[in-house]
Order: structure tokens, then sequence, then C-alpha cells
């Protein structure tokens, strides 16, 4: 059997964005590097998607006797590895991330980068995290593979990342409570009146950008967000969702509805979030491509 030939761009992405295994298959360009999970009271540390299943982690969440899940990033050994079985296949690599002010794994990837001083790699900070990076990752792939270079590439994705707009709904508050994203007071209140918040990311940071009375609003809300900035221009989108797919399908038509959709994937998130939301987010994520 021939050994293909060495050329052209390939992408190295943090697992955070919850690319599919049919998604990494009809691709074929993509090294996922795998972020690790544990729970405090457990002493076993997973990798994210390898040996710890997306169903397997919400069973977790669910056990308190584990204590409270935390991610961390690959370190600087784990990235070096990615670079330099892909420079086997690729001539140069593009090597995209989560937000550096969300984990430290960006400046572990940039060390690894300084460790190969010969070799071609631009790297890129999302600002963001899930599926929302992994759209961004699937427009790259996809224009690597036509033959387009990794700056004109970062152009795209710089511009597609300006335009974003990207809003998560929380059915529950007991897990950004205990992840310190809200206090007791606000939490005892949202619990007895059933808000949902609405949470979203700027300047790669999550945030919090309102909230409503019931899950429904708030994907209208989302939906109506998303057709006042974008108008009839076509977009890509995303709905991701964690434990929660008959919601996920619900907002995917309210989006479907109000905008001009060329093409909507649907995702499970991933630990990444999900240690922070729970199951039951539902959230979506757009940008145009005219």
């Amino acid at each position: 059997m021939e050994t293909p030939l060495k050329g052209g761009l390939g992408l190295v992405v943090d697992s955070v964005a919850d690319l599919s295994e049919s998604i990494l298959k009809e691709l074929g360009n993509i090294k996922i590097v795998p972020f690790h999970i544990y729970f405090q009271k457990e002493n076993i540390t997973y990798d994210d998607g390898v040996t710890l299943s997306y169903h397997d982690f919400y069973k977790k969440l669910e056990q308190p006797e584990l204590g409270l899940p935390k991610t961390q990033g690959p370190n600087t050994a784990e990235y070096l590895a990615a670079y330099e079985e892909m420079l086997k296949k690729y001539d140069s690599l593009l090597s995209l991330h989560m937000s550096p002010k969300m984990s430290v794994a960006f400046n572990s990837a940039k060390l690894a980068r300084e460790m190969l001083p010969n070799a071609d790699i631009t790297q890129w900070d999302s600002g963001s995290v899930s599926m929302v990076l992994g759209l961004y990752a699937i427009q790259a792939a996809r224009r690597a593979k036509e033959g387009m270079s990794a700056a004109r590439i970062v152009e795209k994705l710089d511009k597609f990342k300006q335009e974003t707009v990207q809003l998560f709904v929380a059915d529950t508050l007991k897990y950004l409570r205990q992840s310190g994203r809200v206090n007791q007071v606000a939490y005892l209140i949202g619990q007895a009146l059933h808000i949902k918040p609405i949470f979203t990311f700027k300047d790669g940071m999550g945030e919090p950008a309102g909230r409503e009375l019931s899950q429904e609003r708030a994907f209208l809300r989302i939906a109506k967000t998303m057709a006042e900035k974008f108008g009839q221009r076509p977009i890509v989108a995303t709905v991701v969702h964690s434990m929660a797919p008959a919601q996920a399908e619900l907002l995917k038509q309210r989006i479907t509805n109000n905008t001009n959709v060329q093409e909507l994937i649907v995702a499970e998130m991933g630990p990444t979030l999900g240690a922070h939301g729970g199951a039951g987010v539902v959230g979506a994520a757009a940008f145009p491509v005219d």
C-alpha cells in the first residue's frame, strides 16, 4: 500500500469543539486534542470523548457523592504530540482553540508551537467554546481542503467571529450556583420563579444575557435576536444541547422559521459547558456566510 503524499493544511482542534465522530470522519483533516475531566471526590481523570462519553458524563453529574466536575486543558506535551503527528501528513497546520480567558490550554499550545520553530503552525483564539468553536472548525476544514491558505482562513474566521450570535438557556440555576456563576439569593429567587437564565460569550468570557420565565420564551428570544441581526442573509448555525434533544429540535424549528439558514447542525454539548449548566442546557449560534 502506498503512503499518501504529504501536503496541504491540516487542523488541530480542542475537544471542547464538541465535533461528532461523523463530522470528523467526513472532513478527515482534523486532529482533536482531548481536554480532561475529573470529579472532586473521584480519583480518576478522564479524557473528553475518549475515556468518558457524553452520556456517561451526565450520568455522573447526577451523582452528588462524586462531587463537582472540573475540567483541565491539555498540557504542552499533548499539543506537541498532536502537532508532530499532523506534521507527518501536512505541510502546515491551523490550530483552533477555546478562549485563553476560559482555560490555560491555549498557552500550553503556544509553548508547544515554540518547541517546533521550523514548523508552519498558525494558532487562532475562537473566543468561545462547544459547537461554536466546532462551526468555525468545520468552515476552516472545508476551506483547507479547497486549498485556501491558513492566513486567508483566519481572515474568514475573524469575520465569522465578529458577526456570531451565540445564546444559551439553562434549565436550572443549580449548576451555575455551584460553579459560582450566580449567588445564593439569585439562585433561590430564580428557582422560585422558574426563571430560565440566558447566557452568552463575549470577549472570550461567559456572561449573562438576560432571563425569561419559560424555555419557550427564551427560544423565541434567541430566534428573534438572530432574525434582527441577520435578516435574510444566508447563515450557518448550530443548536447544541445537554441531554435535551426534543428541546433542541424545538429551538431548531424556531431558528429555521425566522432566518435564512443554509446549514444547521444539532450537536451534543460536552463536559466543558455541561459542568457549569448541567443537563437541560440548550443553545444556538450562527453567523453569516455571504
